[in-house]
């Protein structure tokens, strides 16, 4: 069915007239001078500008997730960059926020991005997946250390969120 505005189609509607409606809608009296209309249009314009500028911002700032902390203790507060190729774990702690809706489907990889040559450029090491619950707003992941320990190279920790990589984080072993 064709879109509809107080029983005619829509597409029977000028911009101008549509306009009119919405602001007389919107403000409970009917503006007759085309200043007047064109200076509330400027204004819900500008709003609008604002929410969808506000909206990207929101976007930008908020992945999904916060407090990601990597780190070679379980509980760390603060996150390392660099560890030693004996280094028996290392884990990966984040905050949840508010973009990471229930039901999703929360995966974290372990990438060996560049090893010098003991595995694959890129070599997923671990993956785990798992759904996020109605009151779960934390995650955490380790990964153990290989038998013959950690090859010196490049790392990163994937966090995606249902199969779109939300956060991802370097590391090294030195």
């Amino acid at each position: 069915m064709a879109p509809r505005l107080h029983g005619q189609p829509l597409a029977s509607y000028s911009t101008e007239r549509l306009w009119a409606r919405a602001t007389r809608v919107g403000r409970g009296r009917r503006f007759q001078s085309k200043g007047k209309s064109m200076s509330i249009r400027s204004m819900m314009i500008g709003a609008a500008a604002l929410v969808a500028v506000g909206t990207f911002a929101a976007h930008a700032q908020a992945e999904g997730f916060e407090n990601i902390v990597l780190s070679a203790s379980k509980d760390a507060k603060e996150t390392q960059a660099t560890f030693a190729p004996d280094t028996a774990n290392i884990f990966l702690s984040a905050d949840l926020t508010d973009a990471v809706a229930s039901g999703s489907k929360l995966t974290v990889s372990w990438i060996s991005v560049d090893s010098g040559g003991v595995a694959p450029a890129n070599y997923k090491i671990d993956e785990v997946s798992f759904e996020i619950g109605m009151i779960e707003n934390h995650v955490d992941s380790s990964v153990s250390k290989p038998d013959a320990g950690w090859p010196v190279g490049t790392y990163q920790v994937q966090i995606a969120v249902d199969g779109t990589v939300k956060e991802a984080v370097d590391f090294s072993v030195k």
